[in-house]
Order: structure tokens, then sequence, then C-alpha cells
């Protein structure tokens, strides 16, 4: 505004100027409106020449202006931004053909599709990937590339949230993503995961049949060692037995725990029914009144009836595994806060619940020995131990959090943890509430 003013004063100024100018030499030969013209046009030439001399010095000296029409000749500005605008525009072009080479040689497939299907573009990924030739002057349809009926479905559905994967004819596992790319258009992306899967199964198949076979071993030392503890033994054979049945103790319970997470894993969401979590949890108290010590303080601050949608087993799970947790890590004199409450505060969340939606939160907070800061992101690994002394001596196999960090994830939730030396500990989530009125109709 304060420049359009300025502006303004300038013109102003110089027309004052021009007519006194036309007018005193008016006074000595020709009229005043020849002189007035005369004095315009000079004008006219001495603001282009200043224009030029400015445009030349912000040029460098290898470029000069080349005007690109005769109006543009009139006007060294107007030439100037035109020819900035085609070398910015030259830039763009270059930078897009770059890029375009380098999406080549992506290890994604990628592909550009209209709404009807039709394939905008290609990357030689997608071609090898998928087994068709594409070309711009070709027409090629994503339905004829990929004509399975799954993905035609999930193509017309346009609800993206989660990839598709396909068992192609050659047996290979495809993990389809489809974005929107535009008003019409669709990106998208694949790859073979058929790796990643078969390593999943290989896995799976080696904890089930891990499990399998040790566990009728294990039930027979078991047997053997209630045995043997009956009959008359030395302190040293009593020693050994009490180490023997401790460590099939543990490794009965490590079979169990990975057993559960191979269950929770392989799980979908699709069973999810209400839960009365308050009862859950409560059920849970006469056992931590068992694992406690006696300097351990514990304190429930539960609200009653409060439902969620999930799987009961997987929850208790959970839960379960917080609780104890914090039991066995906190140390003996802490005081140990259990909580699952409805809360409101949505700045808390980090989960998918919204503002719209009710959400409750449970969290086990202590004031223990808490855990250093390099230790809290690997907390949810599997067999990741803090300390692997004091674990072997509270008989922990590093499979708690990882089951907990799971059975969340079948919830849509997440585990989050925030700890400090000395000052204790807070493990917390939160879980979408399901109104009482609307328990009895979902379930």
């Amino acid at each position: 505004m304060i420049k359009i003013k300025t502006s303004i004063k300038s013109l102003l100024f110089e027309l004052i100027l021009t007519a006194s100018i036309a007018y005193l030499f008016s006074l000595f030969a020709q009229d005043f409106w020849t002189w007035l013209a005369i004095i315009l046009v000079l004008l006219l030439i001495w603001h282009h020449y200043m224009e030029w001399r400015l445009l030349k010095t912000l040029q460098p000296k290898n470029e000069t202006i080349k005007p690109l029409t005769q109006f543009e000749t009139l006007s060294p500005t107007l030439t100037y931004y035109n020819n900035q605008a085609r070398r910015e525009k030259m830039k763009s072009l270059r930078l897009l053909s770059r890029l375009n080479r380098h999406v080549q040689f992506l290890s994604e497939a990628i592909m550009v599709c209209g709404e009807k299907g039709d394939i905008l573009w290609s990357n030689q990924h997608a071609q090898q990937l998928f087994d068709f030739y594409w070309h711009k002057k070709v027409e090629k349809n994503i339905f004829t590339v990929i004509f399975y009926p799954e993905f035609k479905t999930y193509f017309q559905k346009q609800h993206y949230k989660r990839p598709l994967v396909i068992l192609t004819n050659n047996q290979r596992y495809i993990e389809i993503t489809v974005n929107l790319y535009s008003a019409k258009t669709y990106l998208i992306l694949a790859r073979d995961v058929t790796q990643f899967i078969s390593l999943l199964s290989i896995r799976q198949t080696f904890l089930t049949n891990l499990n399998h076979e040790l566990r009728t071993p294990l039930t027979v030392l078991q047997g053997y060692i209630e045995l043997l503890e009956f009959e008359n033994a030395n302190e040293l054979q009593q020693k050994a037995l009490h180490a023997i049945k401790e460590q099939t103790q543990r490794m009965t319970k490590l079979l169990q725990q990975l057993s559960l997470l191979v269950k929770i894993e392989t799980a979908d969401n699709k069973q999810h029914h209400p839960v009365n979590m308050s009862a859950i949890i409560l059920s849970l108290q006469k056992n931590t009144a068992l694992l406690k010590t006696e300097q351990q303080r514990i304190e429930f601050n539960i609200e009653p009836d409060l439902y969620v949608l999930g799987e009961e087993t997987q929850l208790q799970s959970a839960v379960a595994n917080l609780i104890y947790n914090a039991i066995k890590h906190s140390g003996e004199h802490s005081h140990i806060q259990i909580s699952w409450k409805m809360n409101q505060a949505t700045n808390q969340t980090t989960n998918q619940t919204t503002a719209n939606t009710p959400h409750a939160i449970f969290s086990v907070t202590d004031n223990g020995i808490g855990i250093a800061p390099q230790h809290i992101p690997h907390l949810t690994e599997r067999f990741y131990r803090v300390d692997p002394a004091r674990s072997h001596t509270t008989g922990g196999s590093g499979l708690g959090l990882a089951i907990v960090k799971h059975a969340l994830q079948q919830h849509n939730t997440r585990l989050n943890i925030e700890s400090q030396e000395n000052k204790g500990s807070c493990f917390w989530f939160v879980l979408g509430a399901v109104e009482q009125n609307k328990t009895q109709s979902l379930a």
C-alpha cells in the first residue's frame, strides 16, 4: 500500500513538473499542448533508457535480454520476466525428466491410472512384476494387467486404509496399495512380498513345532521332578532338583508366551466384541496380592462397567503383563497405581481416537527404579532385557511387552512408555470405549 501511494505521488510530481515546463516553453514559442506532447515523449524515452540500464545491471554479463515478440521490444521489463519464466520452466522440465528416469529404477512398481483403470504411466519395474508392456501411445487397462477379482473389488471400493495382498498364478505374493493421486487419477504401488511372507510362515511353523515338540518332554520332566522331591535327598540333590524344576517352569512359561505371541500375530480383528475391561482388570487384583512384596503398595482406580470393542484374551494378556511387570521390576518399596477410566483430553491420545469418539485410558504407574532413556525404544522387542541379571532373578523372558505391543496393534492402538531413572515409570494405552446401551446390540 505504501509503494502504491509513493508511485502515485511520483506520477503526480512528474505530471506537474511536465506541465510546468510545457507552460514555461509555451510563453516563448508554440502552444502549450505541443510542448506538453514533446516533453512527455522525452520523459518516456528517458524512463525506457533507465529501465534498460537497470535490467542490464540485474542480468549476468553473459546473458542478454532477448525479446520474444514485437510488443515485448517496447518493454524490457516484460521481456526480462518472460525470459526468466521460460528459464524456470526449462529447469522444471529438466528436473522432471531426471525424476522420471530415476523413478524407472525404483524397487517398487509404480503405475498411474484413471478412474476407469486406463494406465496413464508405468515404470519398468511394474511392467516386469506384472509381465506386460506399456507405451504412452498404446492404451492399456489396469484390470487386464492385474486381472484378479479381489483387486477389482478392492479398487472399486475406494477405501484404501490397508494394502491388498494377492497370490498370483505363479505363486508370488504381491502387496498393492492404491492412493488417490488427483481428482480422477490413482497412484498404484506394488511390491513382491513373497520372501517376507515366506519368512513369517517359516518362523510361525518353527515356533509351533518347537512348542509341540518340547511340551511333552517338559511335562515328563516336571512329573519326575515332583516324584523325586518326595524321596530322601541330601542338600546337593535338593538344590539340583530345585534348579531343574525352576528351569523347566521357566521354559514352560516361555513356550506358553511364544505360543500366545504367534496366535496374536496371526489373528485378525474381525472377531471383536464388547468386552468389560473393568471386570478383567479387577479379576487380576487377587493375583497381585500374591505377587507383590510386603513393602510394595498397589492401588486400583477402576471405573466400573467400562466396555471396549476387542478380543478378551488379548486384552487380558496385555493388561496382566503390564501389571505383573510393574510388580516384578519397579522395586521392593514402590507404590504402583493401576488406572482405567474415561478421558476426554484428546491431546494425550496418540491413537486413532478423536474428539467425537469416547475413549478410555489404561495406565500402570509406579515410583520405582525407572528405566534409562536408551532402553525405552527397545522395550517391546522380543527377548529384550534392560538388565539380564535382574530378569534372570525375576524370571523374565523378554516377551511380555512384545505380547502387549502386538495385542494392542490388533486393537488399532499402541503402548506408550514414559520413564525416568530413580523416579518411576508409566505404561499406558488408549482404547475406544463402547457406551453401555450399545453393548447389547454389538454383542
